[in-house]
């Protein structure tokens, strides 16, 4: 496999990275993530001119007809710059009715969430659980209709979600039901979040009306898999962004009468953050190229996520580290990406959690 962005792809990656520096600089960034959290009209830009959501959608259903290769390069940029919108849950949703709802749904449910009529979240697993089997909501039929009970937490950008797609147990076992936010017995409640770019809510449903999904277990698992690999790149962008941080201050703090970057410490530590990065980048583009086999899909996934866990967790520490004292305060923005590593990492598992699974898969 050539791990290799095509001309059309890496000009696509340039032309977002120029987009979000001059739309969602970091200060903006701070502007919104203390206020609501999510930037309305930011995000029909991105729906409806730039059709991200649409990415890996196929053109029958209103889509761009792409494939995760371009979902991954926009999740990288949108990790580099934090970008406070809801693309993340509302992308895992498309892709969890894209591939585990029937055709009627498709038609019904995607053309709304591709164009920013509705956004969607995605609630998963209990915190710190990488198992779909762990999911805290049960689904139950009752007089002929299925209703959800339980409480999902934490889901992300929850609080100005039209729709969720949830994940429940069921008699049969896991499924994924679609709920309204304005279904009778839905609740949302936005949580204090340690990463205040990315706000998180908590949805409790008490016998709340929802359509299940057409799933089939691979489906579900594959729904799990695709959002390991666009957060993993996400990460990856996070940690590019920490190794261009500490390059430049370290190229421009001067102590002794000469730049710190001139110090053996502080070129191992740029060094070390670098070969991370690079490992981390080769497996995101392997993973998301390889998103039409389920079989590399299944052991790809895991992998990346934990890869890029440990790379930007690391990242975002060394950076720390080279910048001293500096980048404990609220002004730097260095903290922020330090929150999104901690958090992102913990993410449908931790990376102990992944690297299990991923033997489990291959049968160690």
């Amino acid at each position: 496999m050539d791990f290799r962005y095509s001309t059309e792809q890496l000009d696509f990656r340039d032309s977002m990275r120029a987009f979000l520096q001059e739309a969602t600089p970091l200060s903006w960034v701070r502007e919104v993530a203390g206020a609501h959290g999510h930037d309305e009209r930011l995000w029909q830009r991105l729906c409806r001119e730039l059709e991200l959501p649409g990415l890996p959608v196929p053109t029958e259903y209103g889509g761009v007809g792409g494939s995760l290769v371009e979902s991954a390069i926009v999740f990288e940029e949108f990790g580099r710059a934090l970008t406070p919108v809801p693309l993340a849950s509302h992308a895992f949703a498309v892709h969890a009715v894209l591939s585990a709802g029937s055709e009627e749904q498709r038609q019904r449910l995607l053309p709304g969430l591709l164009g920013g009529a509705r956004i969607a979240a995605f609630g998963a697993t209990r915190p710190g659980a990488a198992d779909p089997a762990s999911a805290t909501v049960s689904a139950a039929r009752d007089d002929g209709r299925t209703v959800l009970n339980g409480v999902c937490a934490p889901v992300l950008h929850g609080h100005v979600a039209a729709m969720f797609v949830i994940a429940a147990l069921a008699e049969e076992g896991v499924g994924l039901y679609v709920v309204n936010a304005d279904t009778p017995g839905v609740s949302v409640e936005r949580l204090p979040a340690f990463d205040i770019t990315r706000p998180v809510a908590r949805v409790t449903l008490r016998n709340a009306v929802a359509e299940p999904l057409d799933a089939a277990p691979d489906q579900i698992e594959r729904v799990f898999d695709i959002a390991r690999v666009l957060l993993a790149a996400e990460m990856l962008g996070g940690a590019e962004a920490c190794l261009e941080l500490s390059v430049e201050y370290s190229c421009s703090r001067r102590q002794f009468d000469r730049a710190i970057g001139m110090f053996q410490a502080v070129k191992h530590m740029c060094a070390e953050m670098a070969i991370e990065i690079d490992a981390t980048r080769v497996a995101v583009m392997f993973a998301a190229m390889s998103a039409d086999d389920p079989g590399e899909l299944a052991i790809a996934a895991p992998l990346v996520k934990a890869q890029a866990a440990d790379t930007f967790t690391q990242c975002a520490g060394t950076a720390t580290q080279v910048h001293g004292g500096i980048a404990f305060t609220w002004e730097h923005d260095l903290h922020l990406y330090l929150r999104r590593a901690k958090t992102t990492a913990a993410l449908f598992g931790s990376s102990t959690q992944h690297r299990a699974l991923l033997a489990d898969r291959v049968g160690l």
